[in-house]
């Protein structure tokens, strides 16, 4: 994850999950299980959250927030949300109804989702909340809005974990599918194809009716509608062991953050790469994701190169990194050299070549002018062109005419008789 707060579909390529680390678990007990959802800005740390969702067959939240920060466009493109900018106010716009939308503050809108989980919650222990995602990034993000919100302590004492969908449908459907993905459990397993997953309320009801549907024996005989509470026992004992408690997950968290901050110590290494095009940048972000996840700093590195140069680099490598391939030590290897040393000049990403030059894209709105403007040339070359054509013709018919006239009207001078006049 890059710490900034410019977002971008390129970032997004390049940014690094939280590490995925099995769920603990936590003991079977009276909870009520809770289908949640987010809409995002991305996928990074310091992200925020746009569509706040949670579903129980009783009771149902949405709430859309307005961020500080614009949404990336392959996430706006995901959700078809936008967000508009008119003079000093901003303005969230489904793409999907052209209506823009009501949202609240971040800290009114997770006040009001903590309310919300205290009423669900009732004489239970405490919620689960459910979600689905193939790389677990939205159980952080939405703890870390909590503690900026000074909602943290109130949201553990309400909440027991969470859990994720993906890894309950992947052990569950083994044998039914290879895919577990939330669009492909909703098609297989509820029969929704039409359904819009783009949405996070959509999402949350589908997370929901997927758990119910994995914890229920007879698959033919289903029927979810009105009928779970998401306090069954089989439903619980089904989620339990994938529920990863709040603990854990700050834990993690705490551990994310030290391996960012040991891997942008390599910035100065990685800089021109990081700034390359996007295989050469996802690339670079693993290959610098190895070193830090080895807890191997740039510190560390500098002094082994000052005291026995490339070799001193080549044994730290290949003695600290033990789940790296040859060819990304090797490359590893060249790119620490060249920095370094300053004889040599530091590893370059290659550059793009085009067949026919290079040519910068244009805008939209200018193409559209161009096109406007030149057809509105040749509409007015071709009625001047007409009309000169036109007064040439017209021109060179009275020519004629008259140079048809002409002789006749000589014609008929000589013909007529000439009258002469007696004198008086």
């Amino acid at each position: 994850m890059v710490q900034h707060n410019t977002s971008s579909s390129s970032d997004e390529i390049a940014a690094p999950q939280i590490p995925e680390i099995p769920a603990k678990g936590i003991p079977v007990g009276k909870y009520r299980l809770v289908g949640w959802a987010v809409d995002t800005t991305g996928r990074r740390l310091i992200d925020e959250i746009v569509h706040l969702s949670g579903y129980t067959p009783d009771s149902k939240f949405s709430q859309y927030i307005m961020p500080f920060s614009n949404l990336n466009p392959m996430y706006s493109h995901k959700y078809n949300i936008r967000i508009f900018n008119v003079l000093r106010f901003r303005r969230l716009k489904d793409m999907r109804t052209g209506q823009f939308l009501k949202t609240k503050s971040e800290f009114v809108a997770l006040t009001d989702f903590v309310q919300w989980l205290e009423t669900v919650k009732g004489e239970t222990e405490g919620v689960i909340l459910i979600f689905h995602e193939v790389r677990k990034t939205t159980p952080g993000m939405l703890l870390e809005a909590m503690r900026r919100n000074n909602l943290l302590e109130r949201f553990e004492k309400v909440c027991k974990g969470f859990a994720n969908g993906f890894s309950i449908a992947k052990a569950k459907c083994q044998s039914s599918t290879k895919t577990y993905n939330l669009r492909i459990m909703g098609k297989v397993l509820l029969g929704r194809e039409n359904v819009d997953f783009s949405n996070a309320a959509e999402r949350a009801s589908a997370i929901y009716d997927i758990a119910v549907h994995l914890a229920q024996e007879g698959i033919e005989e289903i029927d979810i509608k009105g009928k779970s509470t998401g306090t069954e026992s089989d439903l619980i004992q089904l989620v339990c062991p994938y529920t990863n408690p709040i603990s854990a997950e700050e834990e993690e968290i705490e551990t994310f953050k030290v391996l960012l901050q040991r891997q942008n110590t390599f910035r100065p290494v990685f800089g021109a790469l990081m700034r390359a095009s996007p295989p050469e940048r996802q690339h670079a972000s693993h290959l610098r994701r190895l070193l830090a996840e080895n807890n191997i700093n740039y510190d560390k590195l500098k002094e082994a190169y000052e005291k026995d140069a490339k070799e001193g680099l080549d044994k730290i490598l290949k003695d600290e990194i033990a789940n790296a391939k040859e060819a990304d030590i090797t490359e590893l290897l060249e790119i620490l050299d060249c920095f370094f040393d300053p004889d040599k000049q530091p590893v370059k990403p290659k550059t793009t070549w085009y067949r026919f030059g290079y040519r910068r894209p244009r805008p939209k709105s200018f193409n559209k002018n161009r096109h406007s403007s030149s057809r509105s040339k040749k509409t007015s070359e071709s009625k001047d062109g007409s009309g000169t054509n036109g007064n040439n013709t017209s021109s060179g018919s009275d020519n004629v005419a008259s140079n048809e006239s002409s002789p006749r009207a000589e014609k008929g001078q000589e013909q007529q008789p000439k009258v002469e006049v007696p004198a008086n």
